[in-house]
């Protein structure tokens, strides 16, 4: 709301001064409407003789009129204290809605959600706490949350409002272009609770929720005023979310059959070299690979290796790109236990580890990682000397990358503790469980699984002869063997 001493913009009034008169005491006040106030309480040159007099103001510049300055410089001042922005608050909302957009594609994630909130806050002055426009930037601050910060329930949160303001708003679509927009909103709020609901494993609810929304699409599809790359758009969205949903539930049929409409809608969309359509290639080989033993491997090498060229045809040498699907290859190939596919599989680990090296350098995450499945191929191949020699030269790399108590330490130990007992090393194997052992307990305590699992290990490495009396697996046990202390003394006559 306007203030009584405020000018609404655009209507330009007359510069007249307003002339307070007081009764209280010796006070006189003037003040004018571009100006700020005088305070006159502490002059003790006004008599009570003068307590009728108006004080008129003396001559001063009017200020200039708003329709005069800029469109930044537009603004009221207050009281003389701060300076209030008269900017309409929808045209602050198109703002705010073109530089989320901007920030989301240039990566700068809190800027985004920044706006995505204001965006939410002028939709609500704009267009009402029950309008469907409302619940429309309720759910792209969801869809913010889930995709750019990765919070389901965050999410999830903002879905079921969006939701309820849909259901409970008794909206009317005045033409069938509303109506379809109406229809857009509620597919996209049910995909949004879906892709939340499957990250929080509520699986049910993320079926049922993907279930309406793909049926409120096959509804808009048959609006005559929507077209089909419409329809081609909203589909990949929901078929991409359908498709990990089913991954996640081990329902492998049903995910194949939403990869394959994906990716058939993906290369229709973005072309056949396009970084999206290498992304799908990627999880439908991940969710091949899912199956183990029944999975079909010849399948996810093809869909590996066309990720990989296309990557390597839209990505420089050495981007990280290059180096997941080029990893992701190495891995199918040893996942199939094939002794031809072994050197494949080595050639591949040896090029992501060069590349690693060379730009991250050897101290980077991303190396360390890679460098535990060459490791681990090496294991594969029987060079377990090979492979011994890459983790002890990585354990010092990643006391300083994760620190000496850390969950990547821990694991190097037990992948070592494994190498040395498959040598038949068994002290070696027990010093390097003891190691891992001791990390675990303090990182996930002694009831996790992990730890326990450890912890059974060493149990049945201390059960061999001639070990128990070197090893000790904590204090308690040390305690136990001690003889037992007696407090009574006995007296000597």
């Amino acid at each position: 709301m306007v203030g009584d001493d405020e000018q609404v913009e655009g209507d330009v009034a007359p510069t007249v001064p307003i002339v307070e008169i007081s009764r209280r005491g010796d006070r006189s006040r003037v003040r004018d409407e571009h100006e700020d106030h005088e305070d006159y309480s502490d002059d003790a040159d006004f008599d009570e003789e003068d307590e009728d007099d108006v004080a008129l103001p003396s001559p001063r510049r009017t200020s200039p009129s708003p329709r005069s300055l800029p469109a930044t410089a537009r603004h009221k001042s207050v009281n003389g204290r701060r300076k209030v922005d008269m900017t309409p608050p929808d045209v602050k909302l198109e703002k705010s809605q073109e530089l989320a957009k901007r920030f989301s594609s240039e990566g700068k994630i809190d800027k985004a959600m920044e706006e995505f909130i204001k965006c939410v806050a002028f939709s609500r002055i704009v267009n009402g706490s029950s309008h469907w426009r409302h619940a429309l930037a309720i759910i792209n601050l969801g869809e913010a949350y889930l995709d750019l910060k990765g919070y389901n329930a965050q999410a999830e949160y903002h879905g079921e409002t969006a939701r309820s303001i849909m259901l409970h708003g008794g909206h009317t679509a005045a033409s069938m272009e509303e109506k379809a927009e109406l229809y857009a909103v509620l597919i996209k709020i049910y995909r949004i609770i879906g892709q939340a609901a499957t990250g929080l494993k509520k699986y049910p609810e993320a079926e049922q929720a993907l279930q309406k929304a793909d049926k409120i699409s096959q509804e808009r599809s048959r609006l005559t005023c929507v077209t089909d790359r419409e329809c081609d758009q909203l589909d990949i969205a929901l078929f991409s979310a359908m498709a990990r949903l089913y991954g996640k539930q081990k329902k492998y049929a049903l995910a194949s059959e939403k990869y394959d409409k994906l990716t058939e809608l993906m290369e229709k969309e973005y072309g056949t070299d396009s970084s999206q359509v290498m992304k799908t290639y990627t999880e439908y080989g991940k969710l091949e690979l899912s199956k183990g033993r029944h999975a079909n491997f010849d399948k996810a090498i093809n869909l590996f290796l066309q990720a990989h060229s296309i990557a390597s045809a839209i990505h420089k040498e050495g981007h990280p790109e290059l180096i997941d699907t080029a990893l992701a290859l190495s891995q199918a190939y040893a996942s199939t236990g094939w002794e031809e596919a072994e050197a494949s599989a080595l050639s591949y680990l040896e090029e992501c580890v060069s590349t690693c090296t060379s730009i991250y350098g050897p101290n980077n995450p991303k190396t360390l990682e890679v460098n535990d499945h060459l490791a681990k191929m090496m294991v594969r191949m029987d060079k377990s000397q090979d492979a011994m020699q890459i983790l002890r030269s990585s354990l010092p790399l990643k006391s300083e990358v994760f620190g000496d108590y850390s969950e990547p330490v821990s694991d190097t130990y037990k992948l070592m503790g494994s190498i040395s007992l498959s040598e038949g090393s068994i002290e070696k194997a027990l010093r390097a469980y003891k190691k891992c052992h001791t990390i675990e307990v303090i990182l996930l305590g002694k009831n996790h699984r992990k730890t326990k699992d450890t912890l059974q290990t060493m149990e049945m490495l201390m059960s061999s002869p001639g070990l128990s009396h070197k090893f000790v697996l904590n204090k308690a046990d040390e305690l136990q063997k001690r003889p037992r202390f007696n407090s009574v003394v006995g007296r000597t006559k």
